[in-house]
């Protein structure tokens, strides 16, 4: 019992309602996703991230708590997998945009630190090279140079100038992080929650949509944005089916 206001308080449609239907208990998936990467630029770094994802909504950012150390509350279901059909190629594609999401995330005060460094840099070459051009073309302006003696300087500023491109652009290759990743294992488990059948309204279209409860953390859980994938519990409604868009993709 409960669950109409639980819904209420947490789920919020920003242009159409959502109705509960009913709420059942229910076995639902979460799937361990384990990913492994490795990025090099001026030096290499390996690492993993590791994140949950409901394997009936696709939800990510799961929070399971201590459920998996309630090894009392284990059971055997030889046959569960059989029970609730799981789409693994959606769950992949989502625990990708997820996990690199993740990654990016562990890898951007290193991205920080080498822009840093690249900016450094880049003022170093500019400003010695800079220095060159400045010469070369007071030296053309300044003294009546003949005609092979200018064609020599002027040569020599555009050869300057492609030393300094070249320069750049090699310090911009160096400085360039690569990123390569790949699922290293995934674990699903089974657990018991409730399953709160709702309705999202918007104009005259509805949508049955299942939103979960967890008890291990007593919240319900976000639902999913149809374009980005992202868990969201602040959305809006398409006019044409009452699809789930985050609002920064609105």
């Amino acid at each position: 019992s409960g669950f109409k206001k639980l819904v209420a308080d947490t789920l919020c449609p920003q242009n159409g309602l959502i109705r509960v239907n009913s709420a059942v208990p229910a076995i639902t998936p979460y799937v361990l996703f384990n990913v492994d990467y490795t990025a090099e630029a001026s030096e290499k770094r390996l690492g993993m991230v590791s994140f949950w994802v409901n394997g009936i909504t696709g939800v990510t950012r799961i929070d399971l708590g201590d459920a998996l150390l309630w090894t009392v509350d284990r059971i055997a279901t030889p046959s569960i997998d059989q029970q609730i059909n799981i789409d693994f190629e959606q769950l992949l594609q989502i625990g990708s945009q997820h996990s690199e999401r993740l990654i990016e995330q562990e890898l951007l005060p290193w991205r920080q630190k080498n822009h840093r460094q690249l900016q450094r840099d880049e003022k170093r070459i500019s400003e010695y090279y800079g220095d060159i051009i400045q010469e070369i073309t007071a030296k053309s302006q300044k003294r009546k140079l003949k005609e092979e003696e200018f064609e020599r300087e002027k040569n020599r500023l555009e050869a300057t100038k492609l030393e300094l491109k070249r320069k750049l652009i090699d310090l911009h290759e160096r400085s360039r992080i690569l990123v390569t990743a790949q699922l290293h294992s995934a674990l699903i488990v089974w657990l018991q929650t409730v399953h709160i059948n709702c309705q999202l309204i918007r104009k005259k279209q509805k949508r049955e949509v299942v939103a979960v409860w967890n008890p291990y953390h007593k919240q319900v859980e976000p639902l999913r944005c149809s374009k980005s994938n992202n868990s969201v519990t602040n959305f809006y409604l398409t006019d044409e089916s009452a699809q789930i868009i985050c609002p920064t993709v609105w």
